[in-house]
């Protein structure tokens, strides 16, 4: 057991560790621009910096949005390294929860499931691309997945101390973690429950403990909602659930919300369908043993999961033209119900181990590869924003997101990381989006008038054609004096024009 726990280790690390230095190249090539990932470092640190805990300079105070705690947590690593922090918050996570479910898996008899898991669930082409997350690089939600795993081995544990401690992480990611921490530990009861018994899941219903962890997580969800929206309205309410659920009575009735939410339901469907069918084989190798109540309590727990992220999703239909990406198939959301589903799986196969028939060497490594390949084309069609082939030979064939190189020039990108070097640490400005990964260690401003303090350094296209300039007088301090570069003009207060004198060439 040793040497295979071993060497499951080494490579699930070393994947990992492969993968962290793809997101910094991929970050380095300017892929990760939107401005989500840049909100949540700031929000993240703000509290060092003397500002309003969890305030960032797109929504204003985000807390009044969610209930991003956890992101206190990262603060000062993200304070020191800002989007490298994150990135190694993410990694270092999946390392801890790797590490120690491969140790679990490979303390049962049969070592092939540790192999099939790694190959389908944990680093298959769907894990890939939710935590590539193209775009948007990094959301605190991606997180929710190796907590999820860290917390089904707390349930399998026992030890209250560290049940508590995942528990408490998952929940304090967002107000959604109460229910993928309730939905896996109630699947966990219930799993239990069936395999001590020959009666079906409904059984459960009668036992005194199951209305006692319902009720509980009930509780944790409800006062995080009641909370959120007690903040929410306590100043500028942006009642995000209340528009939401406006949208959802409105569009039952148009054929065009019907047919788009059918279409993504599908995908997100089909996105889930490896880890899904990975499940079936695990009951396939009981004997179907319980098939139809464990079938049951995965079906209620995702469809909790499902009708959350939906009507969350639903929030921009009308209001974003890329409505489609955001909703559910949207990372953040999506992580919920993967995560679910692996959990779920890891979960019936250590409930159930001992029940495992013997297989020939090749049905495993058979179907391994057979569902790490059908992942590749199933997630080209759920996310039009991914395409594998295309993202692997851009990021190492070209200096830049080759999208974006036309308004990269050598010669003004030169000047501007030599900037983004030279101000000091933690100061606020206003750039264009493309340049927002060079000034990750500092407050950027976006044209939303949100800005806690207003900019030293503003950087614009010369040909404008976002009209950042016309929000000047509002996010920049007076006065300031412009130096135009080829194809940027950088705007540059008293207090900033050594830093400028020392980037010109």
């Amino acid at each position: 057991m040793t040497r295979r726990w071993i060497g499951l280790t080494i490579v699930s690390s070393v994947l990992l560790l492969l993968f962290l230095t793809f997101k910094v190249i991929r970050f380095q090539s300017l892929y990760y621009t939107y401005n989500d990932m840049y909100a949540f470092l700031q929000l993240s640190c703000s509290w060092i910096d003397g500002r309003p805990v969890l305030y960032e300079n797109v929504w204003g105070y985000d807390d009044r949005i969610h209930n991003n705690y956890a992101m206190l947590l990262w603060g000062p690593l993200i304070y020191v390294l800002g989007a490298y922090g994150a990135f190694i918050v993410l990694i270092g996570l999946y390392l801890l929860s790797y590490t120690l479910l491969l140790r679990e898996v490979s303390r049962r008899n049969t070592g092939w499931f540790a192999w099939v898991a790694l190959a389908v669930m944990l680093f298959g082409p769907v894990w890939f691309w939710f935590n590539d997350h193209p775009g948007f690089g990094w959301h605190p939600e991606l997180t929710y997945y190796p907590l999820a795993i860290l917390f089904v081995l707390a349930l399998f544990d026992g030890w209250t101390g560290w049940f508590l401690l995942t528990a408490a992480l998952i929940v304090l990611v967002k107000e959604d973690g109460a229910l993928l921490a309730g939905g896996i530990h109630l699947a966990y009861v219930c799993v239990q429950y069936v395999h001590r018994t020959t009666q079906s899941v409904f059984g459960i219903l009668t036992r005194r403990r199951f209305w006692f962890i319902v009720g509980g997580w009930a509780l944790v969800f409800v006062a995080g909602m009641l909370f959120l929206s007690y903040k929410n309205n306590a100043a500028e309410p942006e009642p995000r659930l209340q528009q939401a659920l406006q949208i959802i009575r409105e569009g039952i009735y148009q054929a065009d919300f019907v047919a788009r939410n059918l279409r993504l339901l599908l995908n997100n469907l089909l996105l889930l369908l490896p880890s899904f069918l990975l499940l079936l084989y695990v009951l396939y190798r009981t004997g179907f043993r319980q098939v139809g109540s464990l079938l049951l309590i995965y079906a209620v727990a995702q469809g909790a999961l499902l009708a959350s992220n939906w009507v969350q999703g639903s929030h921009y239909y009308g209001t974003n033209p890329a409505f489609d990406l955001v909703s559910l198939t949207w990372p953040p959301r999506f992580v919920l119900m993967y995560a679910f589903s692996v959990c779920y799986v890891a979960m019936v196969w250590l409930v159930f181990e001992d029940e495992v028939t013997p297989a020939p060497t090749w049905q495993p490594v058979a179907l391994a590869a057979g569902l790490f390949i059908i992942q590749l084309p199933i997630v080209h069609v759920a996310r039009s924003d991914f395409r594998l082939g295309t993202i692997l030979h851009d990021t190492f064939m070209y200096r830049f997101d080759p999208q974006k190189m036309p308004l990269l020039p050598d010669s003004d990108v030169a000047v501007v990381e030599r900037l983004a070097k030279a101000i000091p640490a933690r100061s606020s400005v206003y750039v264009f989006d493309f340049l927002i990964p060079f000034f990750h260690k500092h407050y950027n401003i976006w044209p939303t008038d949100k800005q806690w303090e207003k900019a030293d350094l503003a950087i614009i296209p010369n040909d404008d054609f976002q009209r950042l300039g016309d929000r000047l007088p509002r996010v920049m301090k007076q006065p300031y004096r412009a130096v135009r570069l080829n194809t940027y003009t950088i705007y540059v207060t008293p207090a900033y024009e050594t830093y400028l004198k020392q980037a010109l060439p």
